[in-house]
């Protein structure tokens, strides 16, 4: 006969059974440790990610500036049209900065947390390293999410209005470019004198104008006067010439040429004057995914659009791949050793432009498939981070890293030496 459970007194529960909700109390406790490491992990990866944006964002904004300085100082801008500028281009430049800033600011974040033994601590309280990943792809997909949405919908228009912008400033630019008694070398492969200058009627007198754009060939033109013609709505200008003479010369002095006319029209276009070499390139990049798409199917392009195509989906997508390899980068690296991290960063987006080029520059001489010639680095990214977060998981040493380290120390150290010597 099977006998009861002894039971405890005044509580009537069995003495060998566990205690009422011990398991699920244990299972909203495990629960709540994830949401609060989750988290944590999210806050400490927004404000490097953040800081390394604005940081790389003003980089590339200080470098566009200075690749628009001809069209700045030839025209009349105000601080609005400086700003609309920044604005409009602000886009394209932000498609380079958000996968770069990714890398690094998740790298730093980890390194971060390396260098404050925190890693160490959670490891020690049965936390792996595996763990971090969904905190990790969570940030990386939001921000993957924001570049993809910038390519698609963004991109296409305002790269069309910043050309317009461009244009409309060089064609203000152009009564400040009629100077008189001045070498005018504004425009790239042109060289311009006038004797004197009528700038509200946009007319000129005792002309001269060295033009160096055809190849092996230096021509010059001397005439009387000219007048300068052009609409609001083209993209082009033109210098009605009259009563003058062209000399055509061969850059070895073995043939030359002299012709006299009563009227010549120098034609220019303003993508010369703002530095512009794109042509139709312009208009792949205008296009949309879906026309892109529809051009491909329709074979109606050529391989240019099928790069163009790939490009705006492969170029997102590094903002989730290159962050993947920044966190176990990120583990690797303590103290000392963080400015080598930050190094390491650098050389693997560094690596990661130049594939990406490379490939660019192999599909459009038909070397490669247009999608080998744009996925290659992500792909190579993919391999990375899945042996980088294995490594990380099995806890494995990295040889390569550690190796790096030691040299980072030791020329640490030497160089406090010396400071010491001098001193």
């Amino acid at each position: 006969m099977q006998g009861r459970p002894i039971r405890d007194s005044g509580r009537g529960r069995p003495r060998n059974a566990k205690p009422a909700g011990g398991e699920s109390r244990r299972e909203t406790d495990d629960a709540i440790m994830k949401m609060t490491l989750y988290r944590y992990l999210i806050k400490e990866q927004m404000v490097p990610l953040g800081v390394c944006l604005m940081g790389v964002s003003l980089v590339l904004i200080t470098g566009r500036l200075f690749q628009l300085l001809k069209v700045l100082f030839t025209s009349s801008f105000t601080l609005g049209d400086l700003m609309a500028l920044v604005a409009l281009a602000m886009p394209k430049l932000m498609l380079f900065a958000l996968p770069m800033a990714s890398l690094l600011g998740v790298l730093l974040a980890f390194v971060r947390l390396n260098s404050d033994n925190e890693l160490i601590a959670l490891r020690a309280a049965g936390i792996g390293f595996h763990q971090f990943f969904p905190a990790v792809v969570s940030l990386l997909l939001g921000v993957t999410l924001i570049s993809f949405v910038n390519m698609i919908f963004v991109i296409p228009p305002t790269g069309k209005a910043f050309e317009v912008k461009l244009r409309s400033m060089a064609r203000s630019g152009l009564p400040v470019l009629m100077k008189e008694g001045t070498f005018i070398t504004a425009i790239p492969k042109l060289t311009f004198f006038f004797q004197s200058v009528n700038p509200t009627e946009l007319s000129v007198r005792g002309i001269f104008v060295q033009d160096r754009r055809e190849e092996k060939v230096r021509l010059a033109i001397v005439a009387e006067s000219a007048r300068i013609v052009y609409q609001r709505d083209s993209n082009h200008l033109t210098f009605k010439i009259a009563n003058g003479s062209i000399t055509r010369v061969a850059d070895d002095m073995k043939n030359a040429q002299a012709v006299s006319f009563k009227a010549y029209d120098l034609s220019l276009s303003l993508d010369e004057l703002i530095g512009s070499a794109r042509g139709s390139k312009m208009n792949k990049r205008e296009m949309t995914l879906r026309e892109l798409y529809r051009v491909i199917v329709e074979k109606t392009g050529d391989v240019g659009h099928a790069l163009e195509f790939h490009q705006r989906l492969a170029f997102p997508s590094g903002c989730l791949l290159l962050g993947l390899i920044g966190a176990p980068l990120g583990a690797v690296f303590r103290q000392r050793g963080r400015i080598a991290g930050i190094t390491i960063g650098l050389v693997v987006f560094l690596a990661y432009y130049v594939i990406l080029s490379a490939g660019k520059g192999l599909g459009e001489n038909h070397l490669v498939h247009p999608f080998l010639a744009c996925w290659a680095p992500n792909l190579l990214c993919i391999a990375a981070s899945f042996y980088l977060w294995r490594k990380m998981r099995l806890e494995t040493p990295f040889k390569t890293f550690q190796l790096l380290q030691e040299w980072a120390s030791s020329w640490y150290r030497l160089r406090r030496a010396r400071k010491g010597k001098k001193t």
